[in-house]
């Protein structure tokens, strides 16, 4: 304690955000952890079509067609997210779980100045963290694409700009051109 009855070790408050790290065709994306709901194995989930956990009943979101990305199938790591927002339930089939990474927000880089138009609505930015740097995805968009797939919206998918292989450091990370 110090002279006038403060702590020496206090320190300032910094925000924190944390992200879920996922792969989709070699592409890392960061899912905010606010939308998590659960992860299964392709084995644990029996099924491709709607998932009931715990009461709940998650429809399949095709994530990997919704950013315009090739779907490779299950493998050793595949996951499938169970993601929610606002009474909206979604699963997600990623190839591989990074894992959760707390950060703090100086560790989200704004979008680059090519982005321009309506994927300013889509990404929220580049995350970094020990491995590398993912896109993040924003969640208001992940889970409207839910309402889309469900044909709550009329016909007209809106996807992503494509996201090309950049090598950074010898690791492969999606990067928007």
């Amino acid at each position: 304690m110090s002279l006038r009855g403060h702590n020496r070790g206090d320190a300032a408050h910094v925000p924190v955000e944390r992200y879920l790290i996922v792969s989709i065709d070699a592409r890392r994306f960061a899912l905010s952890a606010d939308l998590i709901q659960g992860l299964l194995t392709p084995e644990e989930s029996r099924s491709s079509g709607t998932l009931s956990v715990q009461g709940r009943d998650y429809a399949p979101l095709n994530l990997a067609a919704r950013l315009g990305l090739a779907d490779s199938g299950d493998g050793p790591e595949s996951r499938i997210v169970l993601v929610a927002r606002a009474g909206v339930c979604a699963c997600i089939r990623v190839e591989q779980v990074h894992g959760l990474v707390e950060l703090e927000r100086s560790h989200v880089r704004p979008l680059p100045d090519q982005f321009r138009g309506d994927e300013r609505a889509w990404y929220t930015g580049l995350i970094l963290f020990d491995e590398g740097v993912a896109v993040g995805l924003n969640s208001d968009w992940l889970v409207g694409g839910l309402m889309q797939s469900l044909g709550a919206v009329t016909g007209h998918v809106q996807r992503p700009p494509q996201l090309a292989q950049v090598g950074f450091d010898g690791m492969r990370k999606g990067l928007p051109c």
